[in-house]
């Protein structure tokens, strides 16, 4: 298995912070790193993303949630062989918000395709900072 993560405290609402993660229409607005999503993102959804990372493959990814605190996205790259595990948790913090994703990836495949994963641990840290920014000036404007 590999695997990296990004936190980041946020100077915004939990609440915020929890409405640019699973705002799937504004994904392709800010810099996500999703270019294109189809489905919208609740608790037993199933949605198909694209990313840069990826180009022009498609993601078939299951959201599991417990609203506010906790989100997992599933992705079986190739089914059995390779797959990607998203998982984003809040929690407050002095007044902040602090945000941690962790990206994950297994299965027999991943050596072999370990250079054709669909994020980097940089893409990583850039999407993390990017939900900073948009919630904290989405923040500020509510």
């Amino acid at each position: 298995m590999q695997s990296f993560e990004s936190e980041e405290p946020i100077n915004a609402r939990s609440s915020t912070v929890w409405g640019v993660i699973t705002d799937a229409g504004n994904f392709t607005v800010w810099e996500s790193g999703i270019t294109w999503v189809d489905g919208e993102v609740f608790n037993g959804a199933l949605i198909r993303i694209r990313t840069v990372g990826g180009g022009r493959r498609t993601f078939r990814t299951h959201v599991r949630q417990l609203p506010g605190q906790v989100m997992i996205w599933k992705t079986r790259l190739l089914p059995g062989l390779l797959t990607w595990t998203r998982t984003y948790s809040l929690s407050p913090h002095a007044g902040l918000t602090h945000l941690r994703v962790k990206d994950a990836f297994g299965g027999p495949l991943l050596t072999v395709a370990k250079d054709t994963l669909p994020v980097s641990e940089q893409d990583l840290y850039s999407y993390v900072a990017a939900v900073r920014r948009r919630a904290e000036l989405l923040d500020r404007q509510a």
